[in-house]
């Protein structure tokens, strides 16, 4: 976001409520699931916006912090929402890694009624967001990092190697491992576009402008 916009979007929040804070929810963009509450002051709420990965207000240690700034498990802005009073914010994120620091992926993880995972296209930007993550900042134990280390050559070799894997058990296999081996050619597609600085979501951008896709679209409308 621009400095203008940044600074429109901070004085529209009402932050006199609660003291100089607002309550902040943060949803996984790739599943809609909330992933933690927490708080920010106005400082949290600008850091957020210049930097795009989450900043907090922490009411025990009386700071500002970055989610992820201790674990790398960043929180990436894609969309930020104020409720009809402005004195709370929904945050939709790209979220690297688990969100909760015990190390699940939401911190509302005790569940009292019986729940369902449902699970979409969407988990692609997310595990896309993380291998970008892993090559723009390499560990030392991600497998990313180390294949992405190695050169494209490497990285074209092993989607050449999926690929004929995949087809062995599109002949052969079960539907099991048809599943398994076109999941792993996707990731290591992931893995070219990130090191090319290619934004995956082209891909699906492309897909749209196809014929067959406008043709589905066609018969949608005359339903």
């Amino acid at each position: 976001m621009s400095e203008p916009e940044i600074d429109r979007l901070v004085g529209d929040v009402n932050f006199d409520k609660m003291g100089g804070l607002v309550p902040v929810v943060v949803q996984d963009a790739s599943n809609d699931n909330v992933l933690m509450q927490a708080f920010m002051n106005e400082e949290a709420l600008k850091l957020t916006l210049k930097s795009g990965k989450m900043h907090y207000w922490s009411r025990t240690r009386k700071r500002v912090w970055m989610k992820g700034e201790q674990s790398g498990n960043y929180s990436l802005v894609q969309k930020v929402a104020l409720d009809c009073d402005s004195d709370s914010l929904l945050f939709s994120v790209q979220q690297i890694g688990p969100c909760c620091h015990t190390g699940n992926d939401t911190c509302f993880h005790k569940p009292r009624t019986q729940t369902s995972d449902v699970t979409d296209g969407r988990v692609l930007e997310r595990i896309f967001e993380i291998v970008s993550e892993r090559v723009s900042n390499p560990r030392e134990e991600s497998y990313v990092s180390k294949l992405v280390s190695q050169g494209e050559r490497a990285i074209l070799e092993k989607i050449t190697k999926e690929t004929s894997k995949f087809i062995s058990a599109a002949k052969d296999g079960s539907a099991i491992e048809i599943v398994s081996q076109a999941s792993h050619i996707f990731f290591h597609m992931m893995v070219l576009f990130a090191s090319r600085r290619i934004d995956f979501r082209e891909c699906f951008k492309e897909l749209g402008k196809r014929p067959y896709v406008k043709a589905y679209s066609d018969q949608q409308r005359m339903i």
